[in-house]
């Protein structure tokens, strides 16, 4: 009996599975992004790039959709728009504060974790990636998802902190489809984030915003592709970057740890249009941060 091999529809093939993050380049369209480096290898340079492009960890803010820009254009008196520009003129870098610390320092175990528990390969990388589609837009990944077609790691849905079916029963649903779109798309990015609690963005003197609860299940989320509004923005420029509507991943996955111990998960396809979008959010950004248009107060 002949065993035809695995080519997922976008052509990605077992050998493709196999030097996802160790090839910087594989997995992704080649025609749609240029490898920029190793974040974690080179740290000056990642943050001197960052003033070159508008990454994924932008995009959020660029659209008017970030609760802590929106806090600090509030406190400058200026537009969100104004705010960024702003900042990127003056090369103004985040604080680094106690979060942020644990955040990073936590990343590669967080991503361990999640392999475990939803019971899928995942490698971790710190690659940067700018995009050869949309002109002056990059993005960094945490690592990719693996999901082998003919082999599925075993779960371990004993860690969930949960009581009952009710918070512990978005797994099942979600391990399948990791693995149906690995059957079909082939890898798919990781984005990780570690919170310290549940508790949603509450504004000064203002009132907490549903929207931003971590829900669970594939019901979650819908209004931005299932991945929680204050991430789904990035995760869409990161496909953005290293896809295309023919090539490179077409999905990615958000996993975090809240508190320790609370592990969720939540899966979204590339938004084709919605890509093309912030490319031309990211177009006319330039075009004021560079002078040639004048939106500030629009």
């Amino acid at each position: 009996m002949c065993i035809s091999p695995y080519v997922s529809t976008t052509g990605a093939t077992m050998d493709d599975l196999g030097r996802v993050g160790i090839d910087p380049m594989a997995g992704v369209d080649p025609q749609a992004c240029l490898y920029a480096g190793d974040a974690g290898e080179d740290t000056e340079a990642w943050k001197a790039r960052r003033w070159q492009s508008i990454t994924a960890s932008w995009a959020s803010a660029l659209l008017g959709e970030c609760q802590y820009h929106r806090r600090d254009a509030a406190a400058w008196g200026l537009s969100e728009r104004a705010a960024l520009l702003r900042k990127f003129r003056q090369r103004q870098e985040l604080t680094l504060n106690t979060a942020m610390a644990w955040g990073s320092r936590c990343e590669p175990r967080i991503l361990a974790d999640a392999g475990h528990i939803i019971g899928v390969p995942m490698v971790r990388v710190n690659h940067m990636y700018e995009s050869l589609v949309y002109p002056r837009m990059g993005a960094t990944i945490d690592g990719w998802c693996l999901p082998d077609p003919m082999w599925e790691v075993e779960a371990h849905p004993e860690f969930l902190d949960g009581r009952d079916e009710r918070e512990t029963g978005w797994l099942a649903p979600l391990r399948r489809e990791v693995y149906r779109l690995g059957q079909e798309y082939g890898p798919g990015l990781v984005e990780v984030k570690m919170k310290r609690q549940r508790a949603i963005f509450r504004p000064k003197g203002g009132e907490r915003d549903p929207r931003l609860l971590f829900a669970r299940g594939p019901e979650a989320h819908h209004e931005t592709w299932g991945i929680p509004c204050q991430h789904a923005y990035q995760v869409q420029m990161q496909l953005a970057v290293l896809g295309s509507r023919r090539a490179g991943p077409q999905w990615s996955m958000l996993v975090t740890n809240i508190g320790g111990m609370d592990l969720r998960a939540w899966v979204c396809m590339r938004d084709h249009d919605f890509c093309d979008y912030l490319g031309e959010q990211v177009s006319q950004f330039w075009e004021e941060f560079d002078g040639v248009r004048d939106d500030l107060h629009s």
